[in-house]
C-alpha cells in the first residue's frame, strides 16, 4: 500500500489533474453495506481502481481550482505514524500531549503572542471560528451564558467585511445569535474593510441599543485574498471594547514569509486567532488551529467538571 501511494505520488505530473468518475467506479460507491469480512488485498484493489485515480485533483502540481493544500508524501508518512500511535488526548500524561502543546507553543511564537496565550488543534478555520465567537459571546455575557443561554442576554452584534467567508455567518446561526447579528461592512477597492463605514455601523447600532460585541478581520479574504488594516482594527477594537477575532485560514501563516509579514502587522494584537496548517503549510487534512490571547477564556467558555 504505502509502495503504491509513493508511486502515484511521484507519477501525479503525469496524469490529469481531474478526470470525471467513470460508472464502474460510481457503483463501488452505491454497494451495500457487506455482512462478511472483507480480504485486505481486495479493498486494496479496488481503492487503487475506483477511488485513487478519481480524487479531488488537489494534489497535482497543476492543481489551481481552489485554495486548498496539496499534502506532502512527509505529511501522508506521518499521518500513518499518527495513525499508528492512535493517541486519544483527553488527558492523562503522555508524551503526545506534550507535543501538541509544543506546537502550540510555536504557534504562540509565530505570531508573537503572550505568554498567557493558549490555543487548540481544531478540523479547520471554520471550526475554529465557531469556537472564537462562542469565546467572545462568553466574555460579554459571563459565564452564566452557558447555562441560561443567550435569551437573557443583551441583543449582540458583530462585523466584518462583506467578503468574509460564509462560515462566520453560520457561526452565529450555530451560537444561536442568527444570522442577522452580523453586520456586513462595506470594502474599499483593495477590498478590506472600510474604516468609516465600520465606525458608523457600530455608531447606529449602540444609539439603537444593540450590544457590539465582536470584530472579525480577515487576514486573506477567499475571493481576492485581501488582508484587512489589522492594526486599524485591533486600534478600534479596543476603542470600541470589542472582541478581535481574525479569520487567517487563507494568510495567517504568511507570517513565515518576509515578503507578506509586513501586511500582516497588527495580527499580534488579536484576541483571537483562527487558520489552517492544511491550506499554505500543506498538512493533510484536517488541521486548523485556534489561539487565543487568554488561556483563562477557553476555560471559562469551555470547563467543566466530570466524576468520571
Amino acid at each position: 500500500m504505502l509502495d503504491d501511494m509513493i508511486d502515484h505520488l511521484e507519477g501525479l505530473s503525469g496524469q490529469p489533474a481531474w478526470r470525471p468518475v467513470p460508472a464502474d467506479a460510481l457503483a463501488v460507491a452505491r454497494e451495500a453495506v457487506p455482512v462478511a469480512p472483507t480480504d485486505l488485498a481486495s479493498v486494496h484493489a479496488s481503492f487503487m481502481d475506483a477511488i485513487l485515480p478519481y480524487a479531488g485533483g488537489n494534489l497535482h502540481p497543476g492543481f489551481m481550482g481552489w485554495v486548498q493544500g496539496a499534502g506532502t508524501p512527509v505529511g501522508m508518512l506521518a499521518e500513518m505514524l499518527s495513525g499508528g500511535l492512535n493517541a486519544n488526548l483527553g488527558g492523562r500524561n503522555h508524551m503526545p500531549i506534550l507535543i501538541e502543546r509544543q506546537i502550540r507553543d510555536w504557534v504562540r511564537e509565530i505570531f508573537a503572542f503572550p505568554a498567557t496565550a493558549d490555543g487548540l488543534f481544531l478540523t479547520g478555520t471554520s471550526q475554529a471560528n465557531f469556537v472564537a465567537l462562542l469565546v467572545a459571546r462568553t466574555r460579554i455575557c459571563g459565564a452564566a451564558v452557558r447555562q441560561v443561554g443567550v435569551t437573557k442576554a443583551p441583543r449582540l452584534v458583530a462585523y466584518a467585511s462583506n467578503e468574509v467567508h460564509g462560515c462566520v455567518p453560520r457561526a452565529l446561526e450555530m451560537a444561536g445569535l442568527g444570522s442577522d447579528a452580523l453586520t456586513r461592512v462595506a470594502t474599499d477597492a483593495a477590498g478590506r474593510i472600510d474604516m468609516g463605514s465600520l465606525r458608523a455601523h457600530i455608531r447606529a447600532d449602540r444609539a439603537a441599543g444593540l450590544t457590539p460585541f465582536l470584530l472579525v478581520g480577515s487576514a486573506g479574504t477567499v475571493n481576492s485574498g485581501a488582508i484587512d488594516d489589522l492594526d486599524a482594527l485591533a486600534d478600534l477594537a479596543g476603542e470600541e471594547d470589542l472582541h478581535f477575532h481574525i479569520d487567517g485560514a487563507l494568510g495567517a501563516l504568511g507570517m513565515m514569509s518576509p515578503e507578506i509579514a509586513p501586511l500582516l502587522h497588527g495580527i499580534e494584537r488579536a484576541d483571537s486567532l483562527a487558520f489552517d496548517f492544511h491550506k499554505w503549510g500543506h498538512v493533510p487534512y484536517d488541521a486548523g488551529f485556534l489561539l487565543v490571547r487568554e488561556g483563562i477564556w477557553l476555560k471559562e467558555t469551555f470547563a467543566s467538571p466530570a466524576g468520571y
